[in-house]
């Protein structure tokens, strides 16, 4: 299946976010703890489970504070079809350089108490972020359930792969937040 580019406003993410939500309530997870992956994952966390607590870690992979700056300020001018076929693009570049597990560094949030934990993250590519953080809580919590959620999986075979997922067929998100947004 080839990739598409849906762009959601505020709006349709906060929709989104419910729509996710309710997935993982159907499936009959409960979570008692939402730990968010910043910057993305804090966004969806944020409209998700509003009794539950939250909290979050940030982790970026390197491509992520490469694309800050002075690329920020030409992408803002580039017109909606070119900024889809960057999407495109970097996804394609993504999907198909070799992945090597790098360390990461973060530190998770006090998760005492803490019985079933929903990691939430805005997508997954490589799923090297997502995996660093589950790896890390099931590590530091052994007796908790531990699920993850995303709104989408832009890759075939990341690898770890959400237990929730809206997307899993390659789409590629513009986020209200997202740079070319």
């Amino acid at each position: 299946m080839g990739r598409k580019v849906i762009t959601l406003d505020s709006v349709s993410f906060r929709h989104e976010c419910t729509r996710l939500e309710a997935i993982v309530t159907e499936s009959g997870f409960i979570p008692d703890l939402i730990l968010s992956i910043r910057t993305g994952g804090l966004y969806v966390g944020e409209k998700m489970f509003a009794d539950v607590r939250h909290e979050s870690v940030t982790l970026q992979r390197p491509s992520t504070k490469a694309k800050r700056a002075p690329v920020k300020k030409i992408i803002r001018l580039l017109p909606r079809p070119v900024l889809d076929l960057l999407r495109i693009a970097e996804s394609w570049w993504l999907e198909n350089k070799k992945h090597t597990k790098q360390p990461a560094s973060f530190i998770l949030p006090q998760m005492k108490d803490a019985h079933n934990i929903l990691i939430v993250d805005d997508a997954v590519d490589s799923g090297a972020t997502l995996l660093a953080v589950v790896e890390a809580v099931r590590t530091d919590m052994p007796g908790a359930e531990v699920r993850s959620a995303v709104i989408t999986q832009t890759t075939p075979s990341p690898v770890i792969t959400p237990d929730y997922t809206l997307y899993n067929n390659r789409t590629l998100i513009r986020f209200p937040w997202s740079m070319d947004a």
